[in-house]
């Protein structure tokens, strides 16, 4: 049995990849998930985990330089979390 995991920051974590992102899956009860700066993480891994975290409703992905928002299949899976906005870092801000 996996953790009652609610909340998780995973930010700069560069050599996170999808793969990782996949070991999450099970994890039902996660809500917020900080991916700041995952720079290994593609959109494709992205997409997987918002189908398989339905409980997933804030998701920060600032600086994950990887993952493509402007992909048409994939937009409909963001388009929950995305709020775009300049930093005072000068990153795009995508969250929840």
């Amino acid at each position: 049995s996996r953790p009652r995991l609610e909340a998780l920051l995973l930010m700069q974590c560069a050599r996170l990849t999808d793969d990782g992102l996949a070991a999450l899956h099970g994890c039902a009860c996660l809500r917020r998930l900080n991916l700041a700066m995952c720079t290994g993480v593609t959109e494709r891994g992205v997409a997987a985990l918002i189908d398989a975290l339905p409980a997933l409703d804030d998701l920060e992905l600032a600086g994950c330089s990887r993952v493509r928002l402007d992909v048409p299949a994939l937009s409909a899976k963001f388009e929950r979390f995305v709020e775009l906005s300049e930093d005072a870092d000068g990153l795009d801000a995508v969250q929840g």
